[in-house]
């Protein structure tokens, strides 16, 4: 059901809104459905709970639209029904086989909760200190699920952004398409998500980015680097969205939007003009804006320098204490046994020697998966090892992109955030650039045998891993067992006459705030901390 919703999401935007006049692949325009919904989701939740009347009536309008488009519809929704039952069979039993996330207890179950319950709150980093990150990713989570099946429902979302590259990917592989660099990368991508990415319900909200990130990649090549005069704007503006709509669901990742900016300044003798379309990429940002400064007095959270003072929700020693809270837990400060103080174990790379013990056995694993897709990759598709300079302009804007990227991440990883888990678009943007530098550029002729033996390895690994969770669980699968074995029940707490939920157990340092000092006023339908 939240498949179908999300698919005629995406597939009203392009068909009804923007006008494009071709066929897209089912997957693409449910993966552009996703984005549209989380948009939509954070805008209602600014003035109403995403409680179950919200979605039965988005479910009941769009019933409406079927009634009355059913051959068209019909007419414009096809898929390959075997890759569709290979993808849900993938995608079941990393759902049956996985647990919970760790941070669904610190703050994601809470911040779904308050959703489900309330709109947006003012103030909302004073009830936990990542409340004010607000990812749009958990208020798509909040949205696609009933209240009364809560803890069955809330990873569905994660289910589907999986389901969907999947699909699509694996589509477009089969598909007669004969693009630059187009299937090699779908390929890499493809093998190395099936190999990482196997506890579907431990997502948290790194991985539906990281998700987003790919299908972002794939969008340019397909449409950009493999140029589209025809519909220019219309996806420049979709790939836009989708660049925006990653950084919604994670700020670290505001590198990202170099793409769409080169693209702008490549191509803009067609692309800056006066056209309406361009109205939609003002939604994102202005939710981006929003959220952060009703949510914590900042432009953007939790940069402190960036905190309007003179708001009275205005959470800037928050910001502070967040930003080196998330540094030294990064940097494996509890791991650490030397006489240095926190503040200045963070300093001058005094952190490496721990971070490296800590983090070398995952570091390990990481390369020699990498190293293993990129050599998958070039035995699976020709390779050319004299291509070492780019030839192609057309590659060149990419090329300079996935170098931005990678040098600015590593930079970020360095300075605040080194961890892996985290940066996986550098990951991919490293192995992507091996693509570049090694393959053939244009192929005529594809090793189908080679290509489709070491899928079926992959999906072997992928379904093996998980098997084997399910039978160390006797084949149960209880998220109420589950949850309730270490949980008892969401922490409610009230300011003055207003509930709100801070999380689900545990003395975390970023739960549980101390809020003696704190006031609740409601203005109109807002309720605001200050």
């Amino acid at each position: 059901m939240f498949l179908t919703l999300v698919y005629l999401h995406g597939y009203i935007f392009q068909k009804k809104i923007f006008k494009i006049d071709y066929k897209k692949n089912f997957y693409e325009t449910s993966l552009i459905g996703i984005i549209i919904t989380l948009l939509i989701s954070q805008i209602i939740n600014f003035f109403l709970p995403l409680n179950d009347n919200i979605l039965y009536l988005n479910i009941l309008l769009l019933l409406i639209y079927i009634f009355f488009n059913k051959e068209n519809l019909i007419r414009n929704t096809k898929f390959n029904l075997n890759i569709f039952l290979v993808c849900l069979v993938i995608v079941f039993f990393n759902i049956y086989g996985s647990g919970f996330s760790d941070d669904i207890d610190h703050y994601h179950y809470g911040f779904i909760s308050n959703a489900d319950t309330g709109n947006f709150i003012w103030g909302y980093s004073f009830l936990n200190l990542l409340y004010g990150t607000s990812p749009v990713w958990l208020t798509g989570q909040s949205y696609l699920n009933f209240d009364f099946s809560r803890l069955q429902d809330i990873h569905v979302t994660n289910g589907l952004i999986f389901f969907l590259i999947l699909g699509l990917f694996i589509s477009e592989i089969r598909s007669k398409k004969n693009l630059f660099f187009y299937k090699p990368y779908l390929f890499l991508v493809l093998i190395f998500l099936l190999l990482k990415y196997t506890r579907l319900k431990e997502f948290g909200i790194d991985k539906p980015a990281t998700i987003l990130f790919c299908f972002m990649i794939y969008y340019y090549l397909k449409y950009f680097l493999n140029f589209d005069k025809v519909n220019l704007l219309s996806n420049f503006i979709i790939l836009s969205l989708i660049s925006i709509s990653i950084i919604l669901i994670k700020i670290t990742y505001l590198p990202v939007l170099f793409l769409p900016f080169i693209i702008l300044a490549k191509y803009r003798s067609q692309l800056i003009k006066k056209d309406t379309r361009y109205f939609f990429l003002l939604i994102p940002f202005l939710i981006l804006i929003f959220k952060n400064i009703l949510g914590t007095g900042c432009i953007i959270y939790p940069i402190e320098s960036l905190c309007i003072s003179h708001i009275s929700w205005v959470n800037n020693s928050g910001a502070g204490e967040l930003s080196i809270l998330t540094e030294t837990f990064n940097k494996s400060w509890s791991n650490y046994k030397g006489d240095l103080l926190e503040i200045n174990y963070i300093k001058n790379f005094n952190w490496l020697p721990t971070w490296f013990d800590r983090s070398k056995i995952e570091i390990l694993e990481f390369t020699l998966t990498i190293l293993l897709v990129i050599f998958i990759t070039l035995i699976s598709f020709k390779t050319n090892f004299k291509n070492y300079i780019i030839n192609n302009k057309k590659l060149k804007l990419f090329f300079y992109f996935l170098m931005f990227l990678i040098i600015t991440s590593i930079c970020f990883f360095f300075i605040k955030n080194p961890v892996l888990r985290m940066n996986h678009p550098t990951l991919i943007s490293i192995m992507t650039l091996s693509l570049i530098l090694f393959c053939e550029s244009n192929l005529k002729k594809i090793n189908n045998n080679t290509i489709y033996v070491f899928f079926v390895l992959a999906v072997s690994f992928n379904l093996i891993k998980n098997i084997d969770r399910i039978v160390d669980k006797n084949f149960v699968n209880n998220p109420y067992f589950e949850i309730n074995s270490k949980i008892s029940k969401p922490v409610k707490k009230d300011i003055d006459n207003f509930t709100y939920y801070i999380g689900w157990y545990g003395e975390t340092p970023i739960g549980n705030r101390d809020l003696n000092n704190k006031k609740h006023k409601k203005i109109l339908i807002f309720n605001i901390i200050n």
